[in-house]
């Protein structure tokens, strides 16, 4: 992932809907923010993974990152979606939105934190991740964050060789502030690799002290594992 604030979009859609959505969406919706927007620097789109078999298949999230120029961008992020030129388009995806998209959120975010490991093939790329979303208690939230990011997130990347990357932000103009942390892998066999890492014996002290912090401060929380469908550019 990259410093520069993100914005990030979720949704689900019906599985008889997704191939026409996703053909509208990839192809004429994404490519016309990135024509028409030079506030945003790329935009990468991902797919729930480990849906396959279960009811979730049926909820499959998909998330949109904008990866927009500055933080001045994320001040005009209502209106990127005003524009004149976006006007057709912007019809069309309202029409999805109210007919068949579920679960839509749009929240952006600033960097807070990153590990010193950089992927060989660059700060934000293509490669699947886990992400761990959650939202605190106000009294707990100052310690929590503290300790999670001075702490337990260098060990834990230091203890699971494999993750390429971790990344961790702040949402901004919202009423409840939430946290997004990524940790990214090299593929999907790395992932679940990391993934099992994860459980290791030797990280039993160090997940009961997360737990015990975490259940002491959260309100919300979630996670799941992406991978990605569309990037624009390179």
């Amino acid at each position: 992932m990259s410093s520069n604030p993100l914005m990030v979009v979720s949704l689900s859609v019906p599985p008889e809907k997704e191939a026409e959505f996703n053909a509208f969406y990839q192809h004429t919706f994404l490519a016309a923010m990135l024509r028409d927007c030079p506030e945003i620097r790329s935009i990468r789109r991902y797919e729930e993974m480990g849906t396959s078999g279960t009811l979730r298949w049926y909820d499959k999230q998909f998330l949109t990152i904008y990866e927009m120029a500055s933080d001045e961008a994320l001040d005009s992020v209502d209106a990127l979606f005003k524009r004149s030129s976006l006007t057709d388009v912007m019809r069309e995806f309202q029409l999805w939105k109210t007919n068949s998209l579920r679960n839509f959120n749009r929240v952006s975010y600033k960097a807070t934190w990153a590990h010193d490991r950089v992927a060989p093939d660059g700060k934000f790329g293509s490669r699947p991740f886990l992400m761990f979303a959650a939202e605190f208690k106000s009294e707990h939230e100052e310690e929590f964050n503290e300790w999670y990011q001075n702490t337990y997130l260098p060990a834990q990347v230091a203890d699971v060789p494999l993750w390429s990357g971790c990344h961790r932000y702040k949402s901004v103009n919202q009423e409840k502030t939430r946290y997004l942390t990524f940790f990214e892998a090299a593929d999907e066999y790395n992932l679940n690799r990391c993934m099992k890492d994860l459980r290791a014996p030797h990280r039993i002290t160090a997940n009961y002290e997360w737990h015990r912090r975490f259940e002491m401060s959260s309100e919300w929380y979630e996670t799941r594992n992406f991978h990605c469908i569309y990037r624009r550019p390179g």
